[in-house]
């Protein structure tokens, strides 16, 4: 009687490996495919993640039926997305106005003066070597008491006519370049280019709100079917909540004070779409390491454009911003997170790029916290404690575990 054969321990971690790799690529499709629902339904989980201590206060302690509880809660949330909405749909009217207009203006005349300059500085003679040589050079003694003959003009020179002298060639024309068609493309390039920034702009401003409505929705109908009174006895939902609670929370508030600082150190020094770049340093804090690097940058052509004359304005409207960043980011948010998410840097510079790559922008927001409640569900069982372990960066064989 023949026994079946019964894999390795080995051989089962690489079949279970083996799965886990085709589970995620199915997975990925499915959450590309699907993206337009899940993305608010996703947003909206977070959201109700945030608020539902505050409807749970008013229902345990303040006896509020639940119903005025979650009226009262969804209010304010709905409060706050219209809020940020508007100021979201005005911020947005001011980038077109100015790209179209202000900016396009004062770019048209950057490029002119720049390509003034350089056919200026290609219109100048070029000395000719032997000639500037010759005359450097020492006269000898005897040449003072020689005297100078000067050549008598003959028939046959006076018969030949006389024939202007070729300009010479500048470096550009050389090169078979035209200054004023250069001018012209690039000037006609960037008014497209600005024109571009600006309808993009408009449609992420429209496509954030229509996901606001449907996140709206979501939250609506997860509030609506949770009970307060019931105590929560999954341990694995319990620790996902709490954790990813504490972080969004902590990000929520960290971002919203560098936005603020950020956007009243620009308007101090008179920078156009202060707002804008305040609000768009408050969203862009939620992606981890490259989105302050991207916030700080954000000014540069706007500071350009409008302090071409003052080189030391345009360096503080970059450095003091990026340094609130960096206080902030590198100080303060990693003593109040504590022990954090327990992901590794490599971790979440990974899930940053696979999330993008599925969800763009917003997919880059949620990647640590979608990542995160992946390996609190990994550490849960035994099979999945390898995945789980290697997404906080302990490697197989090492003695510590991260729970």
């Amino acid at each position: 009687m023949s026994t079946p054969l019964q894999p390795s321990d080995e051989q089962a971690k690489v079949i279970t490996g083996c799965l886990l790799l085709l589970s995620i690529i199915a997975l990925a499709g499915v959450f590309y495919i699907t993206q337009a629902v899940l993305i608010p339904f996703v947003i909206a989980i977070f959201i109700a993640t945030i608020v539902t201590p505050l409807v749970d206060l008013l229902v345990l302690k303040w006896k509020l039926p639940q119903i005025i509880a979650i009226s009262l809660t969804l209010l304010l949330v709905l409060s706050f997305g219209f809020l940020l909405c508007l100021t979201l749909i005005y911020s947005t009217q001011q980038v077109i106005y100015k790209a179209e207009n202000q900016y396009s203006e004062k770019f048209g005349i950057f490029i002119n003066s720049a390509f003034e300059a350089a056919k200026e500085a290609d219109d100048l003679p070029v000395p000719k070597l032997e000639k500037e040589i010759k005359e450097l050079e020492p006269e000898d003694a005897d040449s003072k008491d020689a005297t100078i003959e000067t050549p008598t003009p003959t028939d046959a020179d006076a018969a030949e006519p006389v024939v202007a002298e070729k300009p010479e060639t500048g470096w550009f024309q050389k090169m078979g370049i035209d200054l004023d068609t250069l001018k012209k493309a690039t000037i006609d390039y960037m008014k497209d280019s600005l024109k571009s920034i600006a309808v993009s702009t408009m449609q992420s401003a429209l496509n954030f709100t229509t996901t606001s409505f449907f996140v709206a929705v979501f939250v609506i109908f997860l509030l609506a079917g949770r009970d307060p009174n019931a105590v929560v006895k999954n341990v694995t939902y319990f620790e996902i909540e709490q954790k990813i609670r504490s972080y969004i929370s902590t990000k929520l508030v960290l971002s919203l004070i560098t936005g603020i600082l950020v956007g009243v150190t620009l308007k101090l020094f008179g920078l156009e779409l202060a707002l804008v770049f305040a609000i768009l340093t408050f969203l862009l804090n939620f992606i981890p390491s490259v989105g302050s690097v991207i916030a700080t940058l954000l000014p540069i052509p706007v500071a350009f454009a409008q302090f071409s004359d003052s080189p030391w304005t345009i360096a503080a409207v970059i450095l003091i911003p990026g340094r609130i960043q960096m206080i902030i980011g590198n100080a303060i948010e990693p003593k109040i997170m504590g022990e954090g998410l327990q992901l590794h840097p490599v971790t979440v510079l990974l899930a940053l790029s696979f999330w993008t790559l599925l969800w763009g922008p917003i997919g880059a927001i949620l990647a640590v916290p979608i990542t995160a409640a992946i390996r609190i569900v990994l550490m849960r069982f035994e099979s999945g404690q390898t995945a789980g372990n290697l997404l906080a960066g302990i490697l197989p064989g090492e003695s510590t575990s991260v729970a």
